[in-house]
């Protein structure tokens, strides 16, 4: 299942209001790969949080009481199996007001009318929830989810920070589970575990193609990639040359960023998974050489696939090799994020090639907005 639109609102009619809406109050739209991006305090990192605290609503791992912010309304358009998904959640002091599922337009859930149709067998079930818990998360008294895509969904969604330290340096008591504690998105052990099970379902396949993508991205040394135990628990490593070994914690963090991330997209790929992806920061602590590579790396695996990559960046040499197809501009006004996408502004997304400027111009230059009308003013200027 992928995330095809959406819109958001925090805390309405307050001084604290914040909201993401798409260019002429339209959805902000998605494909499978998405670069955010925007002039400082746009809404970037910010965005990523709220698709991060969607996720992990739907996937049941935290409720509302632990949810960042109170109250929050949602509107998600998802597509998957060859059908239309709109959900609807609005929430005030972590109390449920109003969720809302149509499946093709036919409504599969409201609260407000007591109406909960199950997905898997299009049957009306009976479900018991406080306005405090998500009926799309509800399951019945043998633990089967009525709403499974949603679910899973939520529990797909992976996390990458370009910068952080903290992954490489964790260690996990054993690779071949995960443990309840272990199950957050940004858990060491989710990517050993991953290793793991991709050798043990795939064998050589999966690390010959882990490798090979490695070398894509110049490093061409590694001769192979495995778990190694070490004082205070397991981690992954590298071999160099056919012979060093090189720890997790010995990693550069570029590189250990690139492995990690090839290692879930070679295990989702050839599992064909459904998997959404988080990037802040794309290209932090690579070389500019190397983040090019890791574009185009990622931009070959996810086509035609189930994978879902969204990725922000600062850094205008990466904007300039990733197509504007793939783009969402986001303008800061007010109290709102305002997202220019192809969807949403087609014209002026297809108007630009004609300009012969950089990818970066469209941004610089307000053309996701004005078009050739902002040009005409610099040139009279």
């Amino acid at each position: 299942m992928i995330l095809r639109a959406l819109k958001y609102t925090r805390y309405t009619k307050d001084a604290r209001e914040w909201s993401i809406v798409g260019n002429g109050d339209d959805f902000a739209y998605f494909g499978n790969i998405n670069l955010l991006v925007g002039k400082n305090a746009s809404g970037k990192s910010r965005t990523l949080n709220v698709i991060r605290e969607i996720a992990g609503l739907l996937s049941g791992k935290i409720s509302l009481s632990k949810a960042n912010t109170a109250t929050q309304r949602f509107e998600l358009i998802f597509e998957g199996d060859k059908k239309e998904y709109n959900y609807f959640l609005d929430f005030k002091d972590r109390i449920v007001v109003s969720e809302i599922l149509l499946v093709d337009g036919k409504e599969y859930m409201n609260r407000a009318k007591g109406l909960f149709i199950e997905l898997a067998e299009s049957k009306n079930v009976s479900i018991s929830v406080d306005d405090t818990h998500l009926a799309i998360t509800a399951t019945d008294v043998n633990g089967n989810i009525y709403y499974k895509p949603f679910v899973q969904w939520g529990k797909s969604l992976k996390n990458y920070f370009f910068s952080n330290q903290i992954e490489k340096a964790h260690l996990v008591k054993d690779y071949r589970v995960i443990e309840e504690k272990d199950q957050d998105v940004e858990d060491t052990s989710i990517l050993v575990y991953t290793l793991y099970m991709g050798k043990k379902t795939f064998g050589d396949k999966f690390i010959s193609e882990i490798k090979s993508c490695m070398h894509e991205l110049g490093y061409s040394q590694i001769s192979d990639i495995d778990i190694q135990e070490a004082k205070g628990g397991y981690g992954i490593c590298v071999e160099e040359d056919g012979r060093y070994i090189v720890s997790q914690r010995d990693m550069s963090q570029g590189m250990f960023r690139a492995l990690a991330l090839f290692i879930f997209l070679t295990y989702a790929h050839m599992s064909n998974m459904s998997v959404c992806i988080l990037v802040d920061d794309m290209g932090e602590g690579l070389d500019f050489e190397r983040s090019k590579g890791l574009i185009d790396i990622v931009t070959n695996k996810i086509h035609n696939s189930n994978i879902q990559y969204f990725m922000t960046t600062n850094d205008r040499h990466i904007m300039n090799h990733i197509p504007l197809r793939f783009w969402s501009v986001i303008e800061r006004e007010k109290n709102k994020s305002i997202f220019y996408d192809i969807v949403n502004s087609t014209e002026k997304f297809d108007d630009f090639k004609y300009t012969g400027l950089n990818n970066f111009d469209f941004l610089t230059t307000d053309f996701y907005k004005k078009g050739f009308g902002n040009i005409e003013e610099e040139e009279n200027g």
